[in-house]
């Protein structure tokens, strides 16, 4: 039977709640990451803290590490929306670049920058976040596959994710050993270098980066026309 215009308004508040719920949980479950630590609080308690039921967090998530990845798959989706919005004939790297650089825009990186430093020490959390690596490969593949078209080889398409995500995670890596915790631009860190890796990437790593690098991948991207 279909639905009316009447009938499709429930659904979409129900979708709504569903996607509030998740948030909701996802905070919480950050929250308790920051107070007491990874590895330091069960389901229970973030169910508790979000104001939901023990079998309502396992409806959403399947461990408590699971909902604090959650983060990275929603930035995730964001960036692919917004790289699908870019004009086809852009070249290739600029339309990456431009993507998380407007990606950050709508959300910063600062929570992801802690998440990331967090699962240093916590083996359950690294090990769930290697599984939204490894999520991000595939979407990001199937990204790519829609833009170049169905003609571009798998080898081409791996060594291009595998390399945008290499960057990304050194950047990070780079971000988690030389910036303070409490650094109040800590986000603003992350992506400078996150864009920097990238930019590096772009122009093929023609010249070893000085140290100042971050400072500049602003201004690299801020000049467009380079193809891949």
């Amino acid at each position: 039977m279909l639905r009316t215009t009447d009938d499709a308004e429930p659904m979409g508040r129900r979708e709504q709640n569903k996607i509030d719920t998740r948030r909701a949980i996802a905070d919480a479950a950050f929250d308790l990451a920051r107070s007491v630590g990874p590895g330091a609080f069960t389901a229970d308690q973030i169910a508790e803290r979000a104001g939901v039921s023990r079998r309502t967090f396992f409806n959403y998530f399947h461990s408590a590490e699971d909902a604090l990845t959650v983060r990275m798959d929603g930035f995730l989706e964001l960036a692919l929306g917004v790289f699908g919005s870019m004009p086809a004939g852009e070249p290739l790297f600029e339309s990456i670049i431009r993507a998380f650089s407007e990606t950050t825009r709508m959300e910063g990186l600062s929570q992801h920058g802690e998440l990331f430093r967090m699962a240093d020490t916590n083996p359950e959390l690294l090990r769930a976040q290697l599984h939204s690596w490894e999520r991000a490969e595939v979407l990001i593949a199937e990204a790519l596959r829609r833009r170049l078209g169905s003609v571009t080889g798998d080898l081409y398409l791996t060594a291009l994710v595998g390399s945008v995500l290499s960057c990304t995670k050194a950047a990070m890596r780079d971000w988690a050993a030389t910036t303070a915790e409490d650094a109040e631009d800590s986000g603003e860190q992350l992506e400078a270098r996150i864009l920097a890796a990238l930019t590096m990437l772009r122009d093929g790593f023609s010249e070893p980066v000085a140290s100042g690098a971050p400072s500049t991948a602003r201004a690299t991207h801020a000049s467009p026309g380079q193809s891949v």
